[in-house]
């Protein structure tokens, strides 16, 4: 018998979706249903996981009348990996959605397609280049939009115009925008434009039928151009002032991660503040969203979802960016729901993963169930009271190892060179490098996984490589690797984002030649 989230919740959500009323009469509306990701932001720094900077006042209030996941791990520890085990339910092995091989096979049924069969009119808005028909994530959307797409792209410029206008004038991110109005970088960071193109698809559907609206955001993602008001929600004045003229290259940023390069602690300080104040930029993008939508009537059968594909290094393990790692600062992510009656509002301590969001739908929507099975996702109408979560980083991010081999041979690069593997069953966490000795941590004493317990807790070690191996044998590949086939422009996209694939010959993005050891200048960061 399961366990219910609250004093009869599944048979409330049975009456509310499924179960037909007396006398024939139809079952009511299925849910519409609008799912956001933040990208790249990690559960620990918003108010509603107990962060102590104000970077989440509209989700904090907002999260009050909704369902808190407090353990939720991504399956995935980068953007490709983890939207598509979201989207079809399946592990990063057997999707085979990784480095070298991003597109997702068409042979996988995502969630959008399952919902679009069944009746759902469907709609998808992503700022990432890595979610879109160019590398086959978006399978299944009847509308697509992005901020580069040629309707849009000169309002997406304006939106970063007006945030570049505010800065000082000398600023590096001023400057650089003022020179680069042939490239994109900053196109990602145009979050009200997605939901100029949401409100107005909602304005013109079809009222009869239940739709499925999907949203990536990317202000939270580096180049970090936050306005200033953002800026001075989560930061000193003078904080918000040494923020405008610090940068931290891509090369330096690899440099850092691989141990031949430092950088200035401020800058790092500097860094983790913008951060923040990204995700502050989210946190009003998603106010404004919520207050348009229940302006709009649209609250009263629609199950709001909020989440993110991954989260950020800060420093962690002597890390940036999302690469090299399954540490919890990747892989714990925000999962928050919210639906007039199918989610009872509170805390929920049980562990899932974002990949449960798959099975969650099909239920919900009365969809049917996908061709290829799920093994792994669990929906969370039924969370597990135990369960072993595992986080694959398949294979390792190629490219700035390019330069930093060529720059520095005698350097021992061995460990970014491995994928990973992790399993959670907490308090226990594995991480099992490719090809490299086991390490074990105790993530509720030790929530950054600072010490390594291996050699102390044999026995713990012993049953989670079991645990680890009984997965691992269970997984069978079900997408095809292949290369995506990516056009020019969609490539630049990828490598101004820091998503590099021009390797050696890309002075901006290599590990500075042996010698160099520096905080990033202002004309570094241009």
């Amino acid at each position: 018998m399961r366990r219910t989230l609250g004093l009869g919740f599944l048979a409330l959500a049975a009456a509310s979706v499924f179960v037909a009323c007396g006398g024939g009469e139809p079952a009511a509306p299925r849910p519409n249903v609008i799912w956001i990701v933040w990208d790249t932001v990690r559960a620990d720094r918003l108010g509603v996981y107990g962060y102590e900077r104000p970077t989440t006042p509209n989700l904090d209030a907002w999260a009050k009348g909704a369902r808190v996941f407090e353990d939720c791990i991504s399956p995935g520890s980068w953007t490709v990996p983890s939207h598509a085990s979201m989207f079809t339910g399946l592990l990063p092995t057997e999707h085979g959605a990784e480095w070298g091989s991003e597109r997702v096979d068409d042979e996988l049924v995502t969630i959008a397609e399952l919902l679009q069969g069944s009746g759902y009119q469907t709609f998808c808005w992503t700022a990432n280049p890595h979610v879109s028909s160019a590398e086959n994530s978006t399978q299944g959307f009847e509308v697509e939009q992005h901020p580069w797409d040629e309707a849009s792209i000169e309002r997406a410029w304006a939106i970063f115009d007006t945030k570049r206008a505010l800065f000082p004038a000398d600023s590096p991110l001023r400057s650089r925008g003022e020179r680069s109005k042939d490239i994109n970088w900053a196109l990602k960071a145009a979050g009200e434009l997605g939901q100029e193109g949401l409100l107005k698809w909602l304005g013109g559907r079809d009222r009869k039928r239940p739709y499925f609206a999907f949203l990536n955001y990317m202000e939270a993602h580096r180049p970090l151009i936050s306005p200033p008001e953002f800026r001075e929600a989560v930061m000193t004045p003078e904080e918000v002032a040494a923020s405008y003229n610090s940068d931290v290259s891509w090369g330096d940023t690899w440099g850092y991660c691989f141990g031949l390069v430092e950088v200035a602690p401020q800058d790092l300080h500097l860094l983790a503040r913008s951060y923040d104040a990204g995700i502050r930029e989210l946190d009003h993008l998603f106010g404004e969203l919520m207050r348009a939508l229940e302006a709009a009537g649209e609250l009263d059968n629609t199950l709001i979802v909020l989440t993110s594909d991954h989260g950020d290094h800060l420093t962690e393990h002597h890390l940036l960016d999302h690469q090299y790692s399954v540490a919890q600062v990747l892989v714990r992510v925000p999962l928050i729901v919210k639906h007039p009656t199918l989610f009872p509002p509170g805390r929920e301590a049980r562990p899932v993963m974002s990949m449960d969001l798959f099975p969650t739908l099909v239920e919900l929507s009365g969809a049917r169930a996908p061709r290829q099975g799920v093994q792994h996702g669990r929906s969370l109408l039924d969370p597990a009271e135990k369960r072993a979560r595992i986080t694959q980083y398949t294979k390792s991010y190629p490219n700035p190892l390019v330069g930093a081999r060529k720059n520095f041979p005698d350097a021992d690069l061995a460990r970014f060179e491995r994928g990973q593997i992790s399993i959670v069953d907490r308090p226990w966490k594995l991480v099992q490098p490719l090809g490299a000795a086991p390490q074990l941590f105790n993530i509720v004493d030790d929530p950054y996984e600072t010490r390594d317990v291996a050699a102390e807790q044999a026995s713990v070690l012993e049953r989670m490589l079991k645990q680890l191996g009984g997965v691992m044998k269970s997984l069978r590949p079900i997408g095809r690797a292949s290369e995506s086939e990516r056009s020019e422009e969609h490539q630049k996209l990828l490598d101004e984002l820091g998503y590099v694939e021009r390797g050696e010959d890309d002075d901006a993005e290599k590990a500075p030649t042996e010698g160099e050891s520096k905080a990033p200048t202002a004309k570094d960061s241009r």
